[in-house]
């Protein structure tokens, strides 16, 4: 039987309960391990994944720890801010046999560079690969103000723009400025959180829609598309988050290996690429972003996809490659 072992940070969501009860429906052996459940002893130096504490004094004997190379599949669901526990369970997997190492989903994760989960990463590595993204300038808060306030011949920007947290938030650090009274205002209420928690934003073109498309990528297969669009005049942004509608949608064949590209392009195999089109033209394809992880709620309403099985049985066709 596949083993796979799916790491998370924070609480247990919604989305990976559902991961886990379409692995027991179809008979395969899925954990859920929290970040917090890594650890390591100096003396054995050995990654471990420590079972669930009974009682808070009570430490369990190393042999009932599970080490990380027992599974056939690591798939890290998130990763946030749980890098160190990341690098930890990879340079273990690298120690250890190669010919029956267990496949880490996704590639950006084996590659250890978390700067490829940015956005700005992202935009940077698309555009060199071709593919057409929203037109960006990256740096301090106050430099996008300046590029804004500059000469046109100098920024080719026109209003509205778009601010946009390199991170990644799911759509929570995306704002739109109108005008440079607005933008300047947006730098002021950013600024605490560039300078004491490190944030770093973007400054993109706004790109007039009347929705967007989130392709959903599993390796080299399209699973899906759905359209999402903003049900309120005041709200720019799509997402069913942000209470916009989903529904079931289609693409050009085209668009579709365009957004299986753009993932590979981002190291994702499990991801959601947004996707709108300059001038309503579906001949101009502008990737918005490649999102790792995605959320399905929205996607299973407007497909009837079952989204947690299909993933599950991604992660068991991958045991065959491994290493």
């Amino acid at each position: 039987m596949t083993k796979i072992a799916v790491f998370f940070g924070g609480k247990i969501s919604q989305h990976l309960v559902l991961v886990k009860k379409a692995a027991k429906k179809l008979g395969v052996k899925l954990d859920l391990i929290s970040y917090n459940k890594i650890c390591f002893d100096t003396e054995s130096s050995k990654i471990l994944i420590r079972p669930n504490l009974v009682g808070e004094s009570r430490i369990k004997q190393f042999d009932d720890f599970q080490k990380v190379d027992d599974y056939d599949v690591l798939f890290f669901r998130t990763t946030g801010k749980h890098w160190e526990e990341v690098d930890l369970i990879i340079n273990q997997i690298n120690k250890g046999d190669h010919k029956s190492r267990p496949y880490i989903v996704d590639p950006l994760v084996e590659s250890g560079k978390p700067s490829m989960a940015c956005k700005a990463w992202q935009m940077l590595a698309l555009k060199e690969a071709g593919i057409e993204v929203p037109k960006t300038v990256y740096g301090s808060l106050w430099y996008l103000y300046e590029q804004m306030r500059a000469d046109t011949s100098v920024c080719p920007y026109t209003w509205p723009v778009i601010i946009k947290g390199s991170g990644g938030d799911r759509g929570t650090r995306v704002f739109k400025a109108d005008n440079l009274k607005q933008l300047e205002k947006l730098v002021r209420d950013l600024r605490k959180s560039e300078t004491e928690e490190g944030r770093r934003y973007m400054l993109q073109e706004f790109i007039p829609n009347d929705g967007d498309f989130r392709v959903l990528v599993l390796g080299e297969k399209v699973l899906g598309v759905m359209k999402r669009s903003s049900q309120s005049v005041a709200e720019f942004k799509n997402n069913y988050s942000a209470g916009g509608k989903v529904e079931v949608a289609d693409l050009p064949e085209e668009i579709k290996q365009l957004a299986v590209k753009a993932a590979k392009v981002c190291g994702l195999a499990v991801a959601g690429v947004d996707v709108a089109f300059r001038d309503f033209d579906l001949k101009k394809p502008v990737i918005w972003e490649v999102n790792k992880g995605p959320q399905f709620k929205g996607f299973m309403q407007a497909t009837g996809i079952d989204v947690p099985a299909e993933i599950v049985k991604f992660l068991v066709s991958l045991k065959p490659l491994c290493r």
